[in-house]
């Protein structure tokens, strides 16, 4: 049985402290190795001069590549990997029309693409080969999650999405009705304390989110804890698995909002799936450590939660994406400035 463990700082007339669990499942696997280990050296595919991007995803021969810097405009580029050419940027940061306040996450499915607003609670979705081919009067969908914002969203068609990380949730994953906003929850812990505040619960349980390809089943992989949990969208039960280092998450709670303490560690800080696969990118530091939120080492399994494959990169990188045939590998270097590449097999 794999436990969140919780230090409540109270304050009161006298300082007193307390433990309590937060229980993810009863029936967790545990392993101590992956069979196959494998080192991996980048190579500069191209400069990025417009800022620093944080999230980065692939369509056919093209990287979306979501950039976060301050003080620019637009969220979103292109990268052509075969003429290695950038797209003019897109989707304007701002609360107008069409703008997005702050971007957590994007993605694709079928014919969209999805921006998830987390600041301004709200879902945009566009026209994916508009958007690629740099056709910059897009159509734009918009869905307001009114006072609710998510983590991580992923777009199931054009009226459904998961998501994950909710803020007044108690539940591991939400399916969203857009049009019509209703939803269904599901994916509860085993066991928690019934006075937890909900952002207490929503960072304990914090994972990042991503979707098989087929739709039908979605892989969560916990940011403080080295455990991923799979679950199947129809049946709605999971799997899960934890290693290798099976450290559990550590945190303290002070004024009822989570903080890190002196064990916190950072497990998985993103990843992308295939059909055959589960790439995830993992750093397992301290949280205080410095660069805690980088890592240069890839854990893959399959749908089973069969560990596959650690992979130890040549350098610390934020985020990857993989190509849909499984051989490439993509990540983008801030020390450098360059988007970079290996070869998977």
């Amino acid at each position: 049985m794999r436990k969140f463990l919780v230090l409540i700082m109270s304050l009161c007339f006298v300082s007193c402290e307390k433990q309590s669990e937060i229980v993810i499942s009863d029936d967790i696997k545990t392993f101590s190795e992956f069979p196959k280990e494998e080192k991996k050296v980048f190579k500069n595919l191209r400069e990025f001069t417009f800022g620093n991007p944080r999230n980065m995803i692939i369509s056919d021969s093209t990287l979306i590549l979501g950039n976060h810097a301050s003080g620019q405009e637009y969220y979103l580029h292109n990268y052509s990997l075969s003429t290695h050419k950038f797209s003019k940027p897109y989707i304007a940061k701002g609360r107008g029309p069409g703008e997005i306040v702050g971007m957590a996450s994007f993605g694709l499915c079928g014919n969209y693409l999805m921006i998830n607003d987390f600041t301004g609670k709200k879902m945009m979705l566009i026209d994916k080969n508009k958007a690629i081919s740099g056709d910059l009067g897009l159509d734009r969908i918009e869905y307001s999650f009114e006072n609710n914002r998510y983590y991580r969203i992923n777009l199931i068609d054009s009226v459904q999405c998961i998501a994950t990380g909710g803020e007044i949730s108690k539940f591991k994953i939400q399916k969203i009705d857009l049009p019509t906003g209703a939803i269904e929850e599901f994916g509860k812990l085993k066991s928690y304390p019934k006075d937890l505040p909900s952002n207490v619960f929503t960072m304990a349980s914090l994972t990042q989110s991503f979707l098989k390809p087929t739709k039908n089943k979605m892989v969560l992989a916990y940011v403080y804890t080295d455990i991923i949990e799979v679950f199947d969208l129809n049946t709605k039960k999971s799997i899960s698995l934890q290693g290798p280092e099976k450290f559990d998450s550590h945190f303290r709670i002070h004024n009822d909002k989570w903080l890190e303490n002196n064990q916190t560690r950072v497990a998985f800080l993103g990843g992308t799936t295939t059909n055959k696969y589960i790439y995830l990118l993992y750093s397992g530091k301290k949280f205080k450590e410095e660069k805690s939120f980088r890592g240069d080492q890839i854990f893959i399994y399959d749908w089973d939660l069969n560990p596959i494959k650690q992979i130890t990169l040549d350098r610390e990188v934020f985020q990857i994406s993989v190509s849909r045939d499984d051989k490439t590998l993509y990540s983008y270097d801030e020390l450098t400035g360059y988007i970079v590449s290996t070869a998977l097999n």
